[in-house]
């Protein structure tokens, strides 16, 4: 298969349109999986459709984050189609898809895991990057820019950076707090972070004489 032709068919919106259907029977699965080894793009189309839907439930459940859930249906399936003759016929792809699926949720927690620890205290090594250079003071204005770009936030934000930093709430405490998950915490506290470091980083680019 094409690399143009394959990008097609496992379009992200193929896989968002299939819907759940009734549980297939194993000879007929076999037989399909069996096809797709032999070159067939259409009985690929039938494990798509069958397990398109239940793939994506699987992957919101870990990983609760919609553009994520689309994002890594898409890669699970494409992986599977490109390792099809890793698979043992007869036995079951759901279950394999499945794994591929959690190895991808998997991958992509550690990457925003890293990321965030990257980012975790930015605005503290901030102040004390200023502070070292003698060019920070509790008016700094800095001080103010934070102020004011914590009043933009939405109060659920606002709330979340207060469990965090002031409560010091582990990620845990805080999807039970709020009745989220630990993943949406984690990803929505990147999301605060970087809006108020460029908050503040435009509002002192915006008045350079009070950097």
């Amino acid at each position: 298969m094409s690399l143009a032709v394959r990008r097609n068919f496992l379009s992200r919106s193929a896989i968002e349109g299939v819907s759940f259907c009734d549980v297939t029977d194993k000879e007929t699965e076999t037989e399909l999986v069996l096809r797709v080894q032999d070159g067939d793009l259409s009985a690929f189309e039938e494990l798509l459709k069958i397990h398109g839907s239940r793939l994506r439930a699987f992957v919101a459940m870990k990983l609760p984050v919609p553009h994520l859930i689309d994002e890594i249906a898409h890669e699970a399936f494409v992986f599977a189609h490109r390792h099809i003759h890793d698979f043992e016929a007869g036995t079951d792809f759901g279950k394999w898809i499945r794994a591929i699926a959690f190895n991808l949720v998997r991958k992509e927690t550690l990457r925003h895991q890293r990321s965030s620890k990257n980012r975790e205290k930015f605005l503290e090594h901030y102040l004390l990057e200023q502070s070292r250079k003698g060019e920070f003071s509790p008016e700094s204005p800095v001080i103010t820019h934070l102020e004011e770009c914590l009043r933009k936030l939405p109060e659920q934000q606002r709330k979340l950076l207060e469990h965090k930093y002031k409560m010091s709430e582990s990620s845990r405490e805080m999807s039970e707090a709020f009745h989220q998950s630990e993943a949406w915490v984690r990803t929505t506290l990147c999301r605060v972070r970087t809006a108020l470091r460029k908050c503040i980083e435009a509002r002192m680019q915006s008045n350079p004489e009070t950097a």
